[in-house]
């Protein structure tokens, strides 16, 4: 089976899914970190909590402050 990543960002309310296939969950952060940055102006993003998503260890949200936050989504499909 293969898998890739998901990515789902949240700010201010607006959800954006990024319309992109990461192939590490830590390409899928570094992604989200460099997309706040560029939305927020703020280069001082850290993250502040971390949710399982329907406690799946697979479907993670990321808490960067109250307003701005980001789920990984790792998606499995037979090759």
């Amino acid at each position: 089976m293969k898998k890739y990543y998901v990515l789902e960002t949240i700010n201010n309310g607006a959800t954006v899914k990024i319309n992109k296939k990461f192939t590490s969950r830590s390409k899928a952060i570094n992604y989200a970190f460099a997309y706040f940055e560029r939305k927020t102006f703020n280069n001082d993003l850290q993250v502040e909590d971390e949710y399982l998503i329907d406690n799946n260890k697979h479907n993670i949200e990321y808490v960067l402050d109250y307003y701005t936050r980001f789920r990984i989504n790792r998606v499995q499909f037979a090759a």
